[in-house]
């Protein structure tokens, strides 16, 4: 009888540790698609004394002794244990947005908001057996000059099998500093033999704004797929070239993008509204609030101006949306805004993994808090099956319609 009670205990874990570890893949799915507005990493406190720490925990250890005796099958080692335990504990708070990042995707992740990274510049993926596959070289980088090819196969990086790692392990391992060299095993298609080529790392920019002319009218047409360090800078650039080009109105389409980081998303809202405009609110569980304005003069002050949004538009793009709608400084097109409307701050671990927490929510200028329910547009646009976005869909041609008919 005791020995039936213990294997119903084991599978009770089993069960509470495989529902953990599916929890723990959508909360960290959710955060690479609607990524939040992490600020600079702060110190966490290694080993720091907590009188609100569970007096209980030993359970967990005997929990853990329990199925080292009785599983059949292996265990989790390492590393492995201790962040399933916290990703147990965080599925409890219920919350997509306060997270555990491990070391490697934070890398990944600090390069994503600096804009750029040491790398060879190449577009990879992982195709259905496992293997990374360059989709294309990027034009003057290190990998377009040796003359890597769409489909070559990567099999080893400084012969390092690749097999086996998820995408973002064998990134990392392609990525270093500037300046110093990777080794890459190829195999290319239609040849029977692979072949190693040594390249040197050099900074690769990642842009997040695109921008061209509407053609045969003075609209000037934006895109921003995301908000890193670079896009302030890369949005004034493109507001010159326009406005030089001929633009006296401006589609800015935020469609499609899930955030990034604070700063940049009040420099870009600065770019549309005058110096000291409410931007948005900051509010924290006490109910204190900080306020964030428009910092400088900006480049499209006087623009006629559209804004096109769905519900991939999130956090940082709200946040831009938000105070363009609330001031009426220009329109909202298309599709309710997904309404992620909570603040992270990213602690750093001992281990250089990170952990994401919700410490306060976004209201914009009104006090509309973005977590509610998203932004909605002030014409709502659906898209239609032959549309291509962000080229020729229904949501840009009524953004192009507004701007010239005025309704």
């Amino acid at each position: 009888m005791e020995r039936l009670a213990r294997l119903v205990t084991v599978a009770l874990l089993m069960l509470f540790f495989t529902t953990m570890a599916f929890l723990a893949g959508f909360v960290a799915h959710a955060y690479v698609a609607v990524a939040g507005n992490p600020l600079p990493l702060a110190k966490g406190k290694a080993g720091a004394s907590n009188p609100l720490r569970p007096d209980n925990f030993d359970v967990f250890w005997e929990a853990w002794d329990i199925l080292k005796e009785e599983f059949y099958g292996p265990l989790p080692q390492g590393k492995e244990v201790t962040y399933a335990a916290i990703r147990g504990v965080l599925a409890a708070l219920d919350d997509p947005n306060t997270i555990l990042v491990e070391p490697t995707d934070r890398e990944l992740e600090e390069d994503q908001f600096r804009g750029e990274f040491g790398g060879i510049g190449a577009y990879v993926t992982m195709n259905d057996q496992g293997q990374l596959v360059i989709v294309s070289p990027i034009d003057g980088t290190p990998a377009a000059r040796a003359g890597l090819q769409p489909d070559d196969i990567i099999l080893e990086v400084d012969g390092q099998p690749i097999a086996g790692m998820d995408l973002n392990e064998a990134v990392a391992l392609i990525r270093g500093p500037v300046g110093t060299e990777v080794t890459l095993t190829i195999l290319r298609p239609g040849q029977d033999e692979p072949f190693t080529i040594t390249l040197v790392r050099e900074r690769i920019p990642t842009p997040t704004v695109e921008y061209r002319m509407i053609e045969n009218t003075d609209i000037g047409y934006v895109r921003l797929s995301f908000f890193s360090e670079r896009t302030p800078g890369e949005l004034d650039k493109a507001l010159d070239e326009l406005k030089q080009a001929g633009a006296r109105q401006l589609i800015l389409d935020l469609r499609n993008n899930p955030g990034g980081l604070l700063d940049s998303s009040i420099e870009v809202a600065s770019d549309f509204l005058s110096p000291g405009t409410v931007v948005a609110y900051q509010q924290f569980k006490d109910g204190s609030r900080e306020t964030h304005v428009a910092r400088r003069g900006g480049k499209a002050l006087e623009m006629p101006l559209v804004v096109l949004v769905n519900d991939g538009s999130a956090s940082a793009s709200e946040i831009v949306a938000g105070a363009i709608q609330d001031h009426e400084r220009g329109i909202l097109v298309g599709r309710q805004t997904f309404g992620k409307g909570t603040v992270q701050v990213a602690y750093e671990l001992s281990d250089g993994a990170s952990l994401h927490v919700t410490v306060a929510h976004w209201l914009t200028p009104s006090g509309r808090d973005l977590s509610e329910e998203g932004l909605v547009p002030d014409i709502w646009v659906d898209l239609e099956e032959e549309d291509v976005l962000f080229v020729d869909d229904a949501q840009l041609r009524r953004a192009i319609e507004y701007l010239q008919k005025g309704e």
